[in-house]
């Protein structure tokens, strides 16, 4: 149920009012323009005579109208003095909307003629007048609300419709951990992340102009994660004001809810709600901060995280997450961000043979920017894989980034592979929307040399495609064969050696004995 500032307020915040020149007749005619696709009811209030207080023109001698009588009065019977001068107050506003309009409106279901953008009744004699858009919420344009407005007509006049819009979007921070020079916030369409990350969400909804015009003004965020998300967990929710300044919003104000049905569901399916309390509670309307108090452009804003789960798609698939918002008028188009992950594998083969080998172990390194108090340092990607009969070696729910593949396990009889370093690059869409067509563009690993080390290729009938998934082989080479100690030539070395001792021995005992027969 609405409520209203003030007459004056309502018409200066809702229509542009244009008059023509006074006339002397009893009745006027009033036109809204800029009506296309949008249906009119309009309620007589009060009805009375038209008088000249100076440059005014005032309605006196008020009545009641055709659709606003008390329950022991009637139409054309005097409306109290109080009333009148309540007229400013906005609860007393609300009273009359909630239970004080009576019988079918003057003007019902009103449209614009068959190619036409206004509507014009004529025939209205001098009163106020309730004007209330009843466009079917499934006809509204998306990003308009419905606001009724209080009218004084004492003139034929001229009213241009001027729909307060309210618009929503998601976005996702897309950042990449092996680089300090990506700790700011990109927000956007889609992102990349490892699993068991907490993925940055914002939710946001521009504050329509006629808020104050509700006496509630609340508003669901519906939020749909794909199964590949876990544990939303809000960090923030607060105003940005079109200057850049934030008011947050207290704690106390709003909640993280479970799905509930609500007059706007859409019947999609639904993870969670973010509900943000009466929005005119928020603005307290501070003279000495200017902050305090609703301007144009005004954004609500919600963010959260969600842990990127083990269930999460890997590859070019991705993982999609939507939201709209309920507001007392309808919702707001769905908008869609998406976040990717992504496989490493590794093929274990032998250096001549190129068959694949058996008995290796690796362990997978990413450099991380924040590790050691922001010197950097490589993190372990789980722990080492390894296996018997082993030769494939995969690493799924990985980011774009650094890395360093080790070999921590090295097969009987062959060397140990060198370290390899290479970066992951990749490619998405942003902006994106989701129509069907995949934000996902490329996806390499190449080393300091640019030469390219893991690619994105898989066989799909025959074709290759990418499909967000790397792949590639590494070598290991047998240890070199040495001459042993003992072989052939050493033998005959040592045998000749031996064969000089010999005759050297017996050389020295046959000269020893001729020289005792000399004696």
């Amino acid at each position: 149920m609405k409520k209203f500032t003030s007459l004056l307020m309502a018409l200066v915040m809702m229509f542009a009012l244009s008059a023509t020149a006074f006339a002397e007749d009893e009745t006027f005619t009033l036109t809204i323009t800029g009506a296309a696709g949008h249906t009119y009811d309009i309620y007589q209030i009060y009805t009375g005579k038209v008088s000249q207080e100076g440059t005014e023109t005032v309605l006196s001698n008020v009545k009641y109208g055709k659709n606003h009588y008390p329950a022991d009065g009637a139409t054309g019977d005097d409306v109290p003095a109080d009333e009148l001068e309540s007229l400013t107050s906005p609860q007393v506003a609300v009273d009359l909307l909630k239970s004080a309009l009576n019988g079918t409106p003057i003007g019902n279901n009103l449209t614009p003629a068959d190619g036409e953008t206004f509507i014009k009744i004529e025939g209205l004699p001098a009163g106020y007048y309730m004007i209330f858009d009843v466009t079917n919420e499934d006809d509204l344009p998306p990003e308009e609300t419905k606001s009724p407005i209080m009218l004084q007509v004492v003139e034929t006049v001229s009213i241009a419709s001027k729909h307060a819009s309210i618009l929503s979007e998601k976005k996702v921070d897309d950042k990449n951990d092996s680089y300090t020079t990506e700790d700011g916030v990109n927000w956007q369409d889609s992102a990349d992340y490892d699993i068991g990350d907490a993925v940055p969400f914002r939710l946001s909804v521009t504050v329509p102009s006629t808020y104050h015009t509700y006496e509630d003004y609340i508003l669901t965020f519906h939020d749909q994660q794909a199964a590949g998300f876990s544990d939303p967990t809000i960090t923030k929710v607060y105003i940005l004001k079109p200057s850049g300044a934030e008011i947050t919003i207290p704690a106390d104000h709003y909640s993280l809810l479970s799905c509930t049905s609500d007059k706007c569901e859409l019947g999609r399916p639904c993870s969670f709600t973010v509900q943000v309390g009466d929005v005119n509670d928020i603005y307290t309307n501070d003279p000495d901060d200017a902050n305090t108090s609703f301007a144009e452009g005004d954004k609500i804003i919600v963010e959260y995280t969600s842990v990127l789960n083990n269930t999460a798609n890997v590859g070019k698939l991705g993982n999609e997450n939507s939201m709209y918002v309920c507001h007392p008028d309808g919702h707001t188009p769905v908008d869609t961000v998406i976040v990717f992950t992504y496989e490493l594998k590794v093929n274990k083969i032998d250096g001549a043979s190129k068959d694949a080998l058996e008995g290796a172990g690796f362990t997978l390194y990413k450099w991380n920017a924040a590790a050691k108090e922001g010197a950097g340092d490589w993190v372990a990607v789980g722990e080492e894989l390894k296996g018997d009969e082993m030769t494939s070696f995969i690493w799924s729910g990985i980011d774009d980034g650094k890395y360093k593949l080790v070999e921590t396990t090295t097969p009987p009889h062959y060397n140990t592979m060198a370290p390899k370093e290479f970066e992951v690059t990749a490619q998405h869409k942003n902006p994106w929307v989701a129509d069907g067509n995949s934000a996902f563009m490329d996806l390499i690993a190449k080393d300091a040399a640019s030469k390219v080390v893991f690619a994105d290729s898989a066989v799909v009938d025959g074709v290759a495609v990418e499909d967000g998934k790397l792949e590639g082989n590494v070598e290991n080479h047998k240890g070199a064969v040495l001459p042993e100690t003992g072989g052939t030539g050493t033998v005959m070395l040592i045998s000749a050696s031996s064969l000089f001792v010999v005759l050297a021995a017996v050389f020295m005992i046959t000269r020893k004995k001729m020289s005792i027969y000399a004696d």
